[in-house]
């Protein structure tokens, strides 16, 4: 689901790059220099520009006498980060994710006791992990996962190989150079990439800005500009960004939303600025400094530019949700927010700050759970995820969802820039009420063949549990800035309150997708959720 345009997706060789340091370590620490023999490449997609990428890497080498196998894939399948070694007497796998080894190995009974007490020896090793991972992640307040004692002890070997005299070989120059050789002769093997596009033989005259036109929403946005006939300039820190395939009408620049006077600059010449912008932040202090902060510089910098006109994109997530019996339309206030989560409150303080803003001609876009071609299986607006499939769904998943498609999501932005009378109002866009969590990802497995672990949650319970969480952060850990948890901000989570997406129809004449196949066709078997 993108970003596309940074390092990584650039080219196919910087997968390897990236990917492949800490699957080779592992094979050049155990087994010495590798030989490659063959590198072969799958499950190719095509991102958005054409250009293509596997998702997919099988290489097989040699070192001495073992042959070795390294598999990376990149599809959205069960998280598996493992080595698995076999030996003459014993298999024994390391999930180096989840910190846990388990052997199993023959033994001497006869008949159905062999199998009885090999599968038995496999369960007492998985059950001794269990035990000593429970146990240190439940004793340390979950500050010892294996994530974070991987770099802990990594560090702490690394320094200690330094203060005794006798570094570390894993992390000696010579064992660095190993690794290295052994992805460039991986690289050596893989096809060489198709050409380039064809350079454009037109410069973009942009009168749109797109800020975060790189992102999910951001990306449909600017290809429905495009497909209008109008230029867009999209403000990008990856370079130029996946639109290599529309380059005469995408002119990408890269400014720091740091920088207001940089920003002032690039809107030169812009009719509308988008801002779809948007920080992760764990602290309020952090949320006014970046994402408040950052919001406010976009509105200045348009002020001082000329711009005609700041489409904001807030979120519906600041509305209080946590009742059935009370529909949400865009008269009806934020209320009190201060035990909301980070991310209401921080948009909805975004959207007050900008009202009060002398000068700027304001538009606010409130999206709905949005879904289509190039979002994210793993959409957190609908539960909290457990790996790519297994989802607890925030409630019991039997109310109707505030679903919308992105390409609704897009025409409305695009209305909001349109109408004269969007000036100074806000829209909610939220699709025609269709579907549960629970009918979303029954579709998922019928016509996409996936069944994910689907569950229900009891909001109040999770209210509690965090309860708990926040007793243990605030007077166990000292973290005094963190924010007390709220019934009503959990059961707004679940989207328990029907909304009303007349208010668009109406001033703006959006006309959001109302048959139930064709969405799910757009939300599911166009949306590529498993590429």
């Amino acid at each position: 689901s993108g970003p596309y345009g940074i390092w990584l997706m650039r080219d196919t060789r910087n997968l390897l790059l990236e990917l492949g340091p800490h699957p080779f370590s592992f094979a050049i620490d155990l087994f010495g220099p590798l030989d490659v023999e063959h590198v072969s490449l799958g499950q190719w997609i095509t991102l958005p520009g054409g250009e293509r990428r596997p998702q997919s890497w099988r290489i097989l080498a040699r070192a001495g006498n073992v042959d070795i196998t390294l598999s990376l894939s990149l599809v959205e399948t069960y998280d598996d980060r493992s080595v698995t070694l076999r030996g003459s007497s014993a298999t024994a796998r390391l999930d180096y994710a989840a910190d846990t080894l388990v052997v199993s190995k023959d033994n001497t009974a006869d008949l159905v006791a062999n199998a009885f007490l090999k599968e038995m020896g496999k369960a007492a090793s998985h059950a001794r992990e269990a035990v000593v991972n429970g146990f240190r992640q439940a004793s340390s307040l979950n500050r010892k996962s294996p994530y974070g004692l991987s770099f802990r002890n990594t560090i702490r070997a690394f320094y200690r190989g330094l203060a005794s005299g006798v570094p570390d070989e894993r992390f000696s120059p010579r064992s660095a150079l190993q690794v290295m050789q052994a992805i460039d002769a991986s690289l050596e093997k893989i096809p060489a990439p198709p050409a380039p596009l064809p350079a454009p033989m037109r410069k973009p005259q942009p009168r749109v800005m797109v800020i975060g036109g790189t992102g999910f929403i951001g990306r449909n946005l600017t290809r429905s500009l495009v497909r209008k006939g109008i230029d867009v300039r999209v403000l990008s820190r990856g370079g130029p960004g996946p639109f290599a395939d529309i380059a005469a009408h995408v002119e990408t620049v890269g400014v720091s939303l740091r920088d207001e006077d940089g920003l002032a600059r690039a809107m030169e010449g812009i009719d509308c600025v988008f801002n779809l912008a948007r920080s992760m932040d764990k602290t309020w202090d952090a949320a006014l400094e970046n994402d408040v902060g950052t919001a406010l510089r976009i509105a200045r910098a348009c002020r001082r530019a000329g711009v005609g006109r700041l489409i904001y994109t807030g979120t519906i997530a600041s509305y209080d949700m946590s009742r059935p019996d009370r529909p949400i339309t865009e008269d009806m206030p934020f209320g009190d927010l201060t035990s909301r989560n980070l991310y209401a409150r921080s948009k909805a303080e975004c959207e007050k700050r900008l009202r009060e803003t002398d000068g700027l001609s304001l538009v606010i876009a409130r999206p709905g759970i949005v879904v289509g071609d190039g979002g994210p299986l793993q959409h957190w607006g609908i539960g909290r995820w457990h790996g790519p499939g297994a989802v607890k769904l925030w409630g019991n998943g039997r109310n109707i969802l505030p679903f919308v498609l992105a390409d609704d999501v897009s025409d409305g932005l695009i209305a909001m820039m349109e109408h004269p009378q969007a000036i100074g109002e806000s829209f909610n866009l939220t699709g025609e009420p269709m579907f549960t969590g629970h009918d979303y990802f029954e579709a998922i497995h019928r016509r996409a063949g996936a069944k994910l672990k689907v569950r229900g949650s009891s909001l109040a319970a999770l209210w509690l549990a965090d309860g708990g969480k926040y007793l243990l952060k605030r007077y166990g850990l000292q973290r005094k800035g963190t924010p007390r948890p709220s019934l009503a901000d959990w059961k707004s989570r679940g989207h328990l309150s029907p909304f009303d997406n007349g208010k668009p129809k109406r001033l703006l004449g959006w006309q959001p997708e109302t048959d139930r196949e064709a969405f799910l066709r757009r939300a599911i078997d166009e949306a590529h959720l498993f590429w």
